[in-house]
């Protein structure tokens, strides 16, 4: 796969507009719902055996985990920096 460039602001930005096309695409399942039918679309119009269009699901389903793993690790971090202890001296 290509060295993707996600960021924050194409993340809302894809938010938003599906929220602009369904109000409910505001919850995240609905949104991740709507990005797997937008998957699923893709692949279907593409010229290819069944196997190997399992094989793409299968990658893109273990590449969408490793990703949600990484922000969830990313939080995690976030979240264990701004609990630290404070000492005097520390800025």
């Amino acid at each position: 796969m290509s060295q993707l460039q996600l960021s924050g602001k194409l993340i809302k930005d894809v938010r938003d507009l599906l929220a602009s096309h369904d109000a409910a695409a505001q919850d995240p399942g609905v949104a991740s719902q709507y990005l797997s039918a937008v998957i699923g679309f893709l692949l279907g119009q593409e010229d290819m055996p069944g196997p190997q269009k399992q094989e793409v699901l299968e990658e893109l389903m273990a590449f969408a985990n490793h990703v949600s793993e990484d922000v969830q690790r990313q939080k995690s971090e976030q979240s264990a920096s701004a609990s630290g202890v404070w000492k005097p001296g520390m800025s």
